[in-house]
């Protein structure tokens, strides 16, 4: 998270069961065939993680950097209390089985191999044992180690060498000290890589990026790789352990680039994606133009998310971990409540992706909800769920069942009860003809979801000839259609037309597939569109 948009909110809520917590689990010994112990696939350990709450604003909180090395933790400097083992608890008894634990490890190293010392090692482990002890899934990474006012790695071709060299000595020393853990702990490479003080730091146009956002991409490839290789370089568990990684600021836009590179792996199907969404972003983030409602117009930002991750890794079968989401608090608890549940209601239709709450302890919005930075779900001092109808939201789409909450049940996701408290389905879908195309076996067909004040027009290419075609484009008359975004594909304008193209990994058909894409835009439609494909 950034310290200056995001970097203080996430939590997750949990019920009030009370539940005996015992030793913690032994360690593999050293002698054990430590593959055994990291036997579950990527896929099986995300859709095992079901959801997750971050420990936001504490192990990667840190102090000025005229000061490094420190020689004491910076875990209490941005003003929360110590982790302890009775917060993990009551994280778990809510229903959460899964801990993220962001980790600013550069500002205690010493040395030109930047070596961790010991007693925050130990500590990192210490709280990863809380976790543990509970039988949850742990994400553990290098977050605030990229900043303004300190860069132990910077993804420019300038300090690529150094940011190498970071990169393989923490990452060697951390798989060392957690390489007989088992396949509950899983390690995320980087926190949101992306070249800070740019002009493109938070957001670039993914199918025009600039040569600086590029280059980034390409080192961010180069990072994540060289974490990878240094991880499993350590043996034990830790040579199939699963792996998170993230493209440019693990924003979607840093993903879905063409840039972007899964890195390769020794292991077979271990990596996870990650991606962070603070969306609909006027909604969930932002302290300049925002909203405090959660309107139907906002829930195309939810859908497109998802139809980006689906089509170029889920249905490829990459997981993805949502690292970070929430919805900062501006007094708006019951618009917050439809936000969580549309959203983890749109997740839960997917059974290789994991949500991971953010929380960094800070609730009061004192500028008229104008702050972005109010994400506390667990008062960390009282131990107490705030609004526990949100975390009810999220739960019923786990498992269906209502929290128990502070010793209390939460009837419903909607706090104000009303004769349908479900959300309004989207209008009945309108599904014309298929537009024919000028041979070659190709054809088109769309559906329209419209919701009066905008639209989406999902599109799909078709290939129904014997060969496989290696790219195609579409063409859709602006007189009848208005994109003001798109997934999946580039957008040119060429007279009367958008010229739809596809990405490079998504340009070739083959025989009998098809490859989907869509369009989303404001105002009306009409019940059909002409498009073409060639």
């Amino acid at each position: 998270m950034r310290k200056n948009f995001k970097c203080f909110k996430k939590a997750m809520a949990l019920l009030g069961v009370s539940l005996a917590l015992t030793s913690l689990k032994p360690l593999i010994p050293a002698g054990t065939a430590y593959a055994a112990g990291t036997d579950k696939t990527a896929t099986e350990v995300v859709s095992d993680m079901t959801v997750g709450w971050n420990i936001g604003n504490s192990l990667d909180s840190y102090g000025q950097s005229s000061n490094f090395p420190y020689t004491s933790s910076n875990e209490t400097y941005w003003g929360n209390p110590a982790t302890t083992k009775a917060l993990i608890d009551e994280v778990a008894k809510a229903g959460f089985n899964t801990i993220r634990i962001p980790v600013s490890w550069g500002q205690y190293t010493t040395g030109s191999n930047y070596q961790i010392p010991e007693f925050f090692m130990s500590r990192v482990k210490e709280v990863v044992d809380y976790a543990i002890a509970n039988d949850m899934y742990v994400i553990l990474n290098t977050h605030h180690d990229i900043n303004s006012d300190y860069c132990f790695y910077v993804p420019n071709n300038a300090n690529k060498d150094r940011s190498e060299k970071y990169f393989k000595s923490i990452w060697t020393q951390v798989a060392n000290e957690f390489k007989n853990y088992d396949y509950h702990l899983v390690f995320e490479t980087m926190n949101e890589p992306r070249l800070v003080g740019h002009s493109e730091e938070w957001w670039f146009p993914r199918n025009n990026p600039s040569s600086d956002i590029k280059e980034a991409v390409a080192c961010i490839n180069d990072y994540n790789q060289v974490a990878l290789d240094a991880i499993r370089a350590t043996g034990g568990n830790n040579v199939t352990r699963c792996v998170m990684v993230p493209g440019y600021d693990a924003s979607i836009e840093g993903c879905m680039t063409d840039g972007f590179k899964m890195p390769t792996d020794s292991a077979k199907d271990r990596l996870i994606l990650s991606v962070h969404a603070y969306i609909p972003y006027t909604f969930a983030l932002a302290s300049d133009s925002y909203t405090t409602q959660f309107t139907d117009n906002l829930k195309g930002d939810i859908d497109s998310f998802f139809n980006d991750l689906n089509s170029k890794f889920l249905s490829k079968n990459i997981p993805v971990v949502v690292g970070e989401t929430s919805a900062t608090n501006r007094n708006n608890t019951a618009e917050r409540v439809k936000w969580a549940d549309y959203y983890w209601g749109k997740a839960a239709g997917y059974s290789n992706v994991a949500m991971v709450l953010w929380d960094n302890n800070v609730y009061q919005n004192n500028s008229a909800g104008s702050d972005g930075e109010c994400h506390m779900y667990i008062d960390r001092n009282t131990l107490q769920w705030k609004d526990p109808e949100i975390i009810s939201a999220i739960m019923k789409h786990v498992d269906g069942t209502p929290a128990t909450i502070n010793g209390k049940q939460i009837p419903s996701t909607d706090p104000q009860p009303q004769p349908d408290p479900e959300p309004q389905p989207d209008p009945e879908p309108v599904d014309p003809d298929p537009t024919p195309v000028a041979g070659d076996g190709l054809n088109v067909t769309y559906t329209i979801n419209n919701w009066g004040s905008g639209y989406q027009v999902i599109i799909k290419v078709n290939n129904d000839s014997a060969s496989a075609v290696s790219s195609w484009t579409v063409k859709v008359k602006k007189s009848q259609v208005k994109i003001d975004s798109s997934w999946c594909v580039n957008i040119e304008e060429s007279g009367d037309y958008y010229v739809i193209t596809p990405m490079s990994w998504n340009s070739n058909i083959q025989p009998g597939s098809s490859v989907e894409f869509g369009i989303q835009g404001s105002g009306s439609i009409g019940s059909t569109v002409d498009i073409t494909v060639e």
